[in-house]
C-alpha cells in the first residue's frame, strides 16, 4: 500500500506547532492562525514525545492538519523530529540564524523559550521552510564518521602543542 503524500505548503494546515527545544525540554506553542492556542511543557525524551502527539490531537491537531517547526539545536532535536516525522507530521528543522533572522524582521526582544516557541510557530506558518527529512543510514555512517575524524584531528592538534 502506497503511503499518502506529505503536504507540501504550510498553508494546508490549520494549527502550527513551534518547538523550542532544549536538552531535556522542549516548550510547544500551538498556533492556530496567529492565535496561540495552547502552551505547554514536555520532556525531550520518549514519554514526552509521547505526550506531545496526545497534546496536539487532544486539541484537535494532529498529522493532516499541523505542520511542526523546530530550531537545529545540536541534535537535541533528531529524536523529536523522527517521532513526528513517523508519525506523518510535515516537520521543518530550521537553523537558528534563520529564526533569529526572522526575530529580528519582527521586532521580537522578549527571549523566553515560550516567546521563542511561539516566534518558531509563526515562522514556521509564514515561511514555509523545507520539510525535514531523517537520514539514510548511509548518510547517517558519514555523519558519525565525519564526527570521529574531526575529533582525532583535535586530538592529534592538542597532543602535538602539549609535546611541543
Amino acid at each position: 500500500m502506497e503511503e499518502p503524500p506529505r503536504r507540501s505548503s504550510t498553508d494546508e494546515f490549520t494549527f502550527a506547532l513551534g518547538i523550542d527545544v532544549g536538552k531535556t525540554a522542549l516548550e510547544l506553542v500551538l498556533c492556530n492562525g496567529e492565535k496561540i492556542v495552547a502552551r505547554t511543557t514536555v520532556s525531550n525524551d520518549a514519554d514526552g514525545h509521547d505526550t506531545l502527539v496526545s497534546w496536539v490531537e487532544d486539541r484537535g491537531g494532529g498529522p493532516e492538519k499541523t505542520c511542526v517547526c523546530m530550531e537545529a539545536s545540536g541534535d537535541f532535536e533528531k529524536a523529536t523530529a523522527r517521532r513526528l516525522y513517523e508519525e506523518d507530521y510535515r516537520v521543518s528543522v530550521v537553523n537558528p540564524r534563520r529564526i533569529k533572522g526572522y526575530a529580528s524582521s519582527q521586532l521580537q526582544r522578549t527571549k523566553t523559550d515560550s516567546a521563542d516557541a511561539a516566534l518558531i510557530a509563526r515562522f514556521g506558518r509564514r515561511e514555509d521552510p523545507r520539510p525535514w527529512e531523517p537520514p539514510s543510514a548511509a548518510e547517517s555512517r558519514l555523519q558519525e564518521l565525519t564526527r570521529a575524524r574531526q575529533a582525532l584531528q583535535k586530538e592529534k592538534t592538542r597532543t602535538l602543542w602539549s609535546s611541543g
